[in-house]
């Protein structure tokens, strides 16, 4: 980029070090990704103008442990008396986080980066910067499909397109993500009637073999990141059909770009109201009860496929993490709206329990202070069966996270001897969560004391890795399967929840894959999970397809109830 080079050097700095970004803009003034790819792959690089947002070190002084502010501050200094067409300061914009995150969306732009104003300057990793991406959504024609590969049924992809102005086909991609196991089976059912014998694109898709080609009849709406240079889109998730809108009538839409709109809402009801949103609750991370309420606004549609029709259980910090937290199950008072107490018929013994249907009782959960969500391993329309067996990976002190990847992946090979699908879930604290979706035929004691018969089959069988009491002293170096979450009445962390731990960690639905590179039970936190968002519960896809009876696995290892 000799032009950027020679614009820096008539500018007359000091010798220092510039943190920027360089964009070559589209003809409304967007950064094109592709468009910069281009010039760099055909050496034209003369559009490319750089936009300097940051300073770690100028003039001899090292200025990483400034606050950002301060650094900003030094930058924008520097830039009040120069002036170039191809440097330019990276300005601040003094209006509300989610109105910027908006405004990006609506014109189309990959997403901005969120930095904490105290924060410094370091080489790695931090919190302390976030990505906030956008996702755009619209309708595609779907004009085939691929055929499904390891455990997934049905379907393996979507193949998408839309109609450009001459009435052509146009191949968009493909979409692989957001579907459940219901909606692989009602949509091969679908495609299945319309298949056809040859491509319906106008062009050639790139897909190799095992693509089965249909009448382009069917609409999906499907969200995603942005377009690439050939019009084909990246990172999408499928949300459903639409049958109100006919094939013929989808294009490519396009965003608008437009100063006089006003930018969408924060994701937060305007209904709801957050007292004390600067409370800091966590002291290590500065983490804020508004910074939780955004959190939960974010995830809520995840995490409501692991909460609808179960029974909840809140962990509430009034004050802090580091201060005394309190177990809630019963809704004390109706003051949390969403939030449904359920028929007390379920269990006479106790007050009414909790469910928490739709996003909105996440959300006032959150601002009455509850932290963690709970849940257990029945649903309301069911409390006498169970539909899961929960296995909780707690280790002790001392234990070398090896061991624990290790510990979970040797779980899992036992449950797959007694022909047991299981699925993995960062705990978002020390351990992990592996998790045995069941068919509703066999009643609490039968599973917790089959849980607790592979327990002790493991801790007897590995002595060295596993053990089967509870206790500090008894799993020193060692890992205690947890497999009283199994009883009636127990509850363990819902998929999402944030953990009231130092560091805000969440629990995350995985792939076994994913466990060797897996760094941590609190890889995700509160501040970075934006990152995991593109994959969201994808790897439990096939979650309720793997619903079965232990029936079998009781025979294998010898139970008798």
């Amino acid at each position: 980029m000799p032009h950027i080079v020679k614009a820096i050097g008539e500018m007359g700095f000091k010798s220092g070090w510039f943190d920027g970004e360089v964009v070559v803009p589209d003809e409304q003034g967007i950064p094109d990704f592709q468009a910069l790819q281009n010039a760099f792959d055909s050496s034209r690089t003369q559009h490319i103008i750089y936009f300097v947002f940051d300073v770690p070190f100028y003039a001899g002084f090292d200025l990483r442990a400034a606050p950002l502010t301060e650094r900003r501050e030094l930058l924008k200094g520097l830039f009040e008396t120069r002036s170039s067409e191809t440097v330019h300061f990276g300005e601040t914009f003094d209006v509300p986080a989610n109105d910027i995150i908006a405004s990006a969306c609506r014109m189309g732009l990959e997403g901005v980066i969120g930095k904490r104003k105290s924060s410094t300057y370091v080489s790695r990793r931090s919190p302390d910067w976030i990505k906030l991406k956008c996702s755009q959504r619209q309708e595609f024609v779907i004009g085939g499909y691929t055929d499904p590969q390891g455990s997934r049924v049905g379907i393996g992809s979507l193949l998408l397109g839309f109609y450009d102005a001459e009435k052509k086909l146009r191949y968009a991609g493909n979409v692989g993500t957001g579907f459940s196991a219901k909606t692989l089976h009602d949509l091969k059912a679908k495609l299945s009637k319309i298949e056809a014998a040859t491509n319906p694109f106008a062009e050639a898709t790139g897909i190799g073999r095992n693509v089965h080609w249909v009448k382009p009849t069917l609409v999906a709406e499907v969200a995603f990141a942005e377009w690439t240079w050939d019009g084909h889109i990246r990172h999408s998730v499928f949300h459903g059909l639409r049958s109100d809108k006919k094939a013929e009538v989808i294009v490519r839409e396009t965003p608008v770009h437009s100063t006089a709109m006003k930018p969408d809402s924060a994701t937060l009801p305007a209904s709801l109201r957050v007292t004390n949103p600067e409370r800091v609750i966590d002291p290590a991370s500065g983490f804020t009860k508004i910074d939780l309420v955004r959190y939960y606004g974010l995830v809520a549609p995840l995490m409501l496929e692991h909460l609808k029709g179960r029974l909840v259980s809140l962990v509430l910090a009034p004050d802090r993490i580091t201060g005394q937290l309190f177990f809630q199950k019963h809704l004390e008072k109706a003051n949390m709206p969403g939030v449904n107490q359920l028929d007390p018929a379920l269990d006479p013994d106790h007050p009414s329990f909790l469910e928490i249907p739709i996003a909105e009782g996440i959300l006032s959960a959150a601002q009455m202070n509850g932290i963690e969500f709970h849940t257990w391993n029945a649903t309301k329309n069911a409390i006498g069966k169970p539909d899961r067996m929960t296995f909780d990976l707690d280790p002790g002190e001392g234990l070398e996270w090896s061991h624990m990847q290790e510990a979970a992946e040797l779980v899992r090979v036992f449950l797959n001897e007694l022909e047991l699908k299981s699925f993995l879930k960062a705990s978002g604290g020390k351990g992990l969560h592996v998790v045995v979706p069941l068919k509703r035929l066999r009643d609490w004691d039968t599973v917790k004391d089959f849980s607790e018969a592979i327990v002790v089959h493991l801790a007897k069988t590995i002595p060295q890795r596993f053990v089967a009491k509870s206790g500090p002293s008894n799993r020193r170096g060692k890992i205690f399967i947890d497999y009283l979450r199994n009883g009636f009445g127990a509850t363990t962390v819902c998929a999402w929840s944030v953990r009231a731990r130092s560091g805000m960690g969440v629990s995350v639905p995985l792939a076994w894959e994913e466990l060797a590179g897996l760094t941590s039970a609190d890889r995700w936190t509160a501040s970075n999970i934006h990152d995991r968002l593109d994959r969201g519960n994808e790897p439990w896809s096939d979650y309720e397809a793997a619903r079965q009876s232990i029936l079998p696995a009781m025979k294998i290892l010898g139970f008798k109830r």
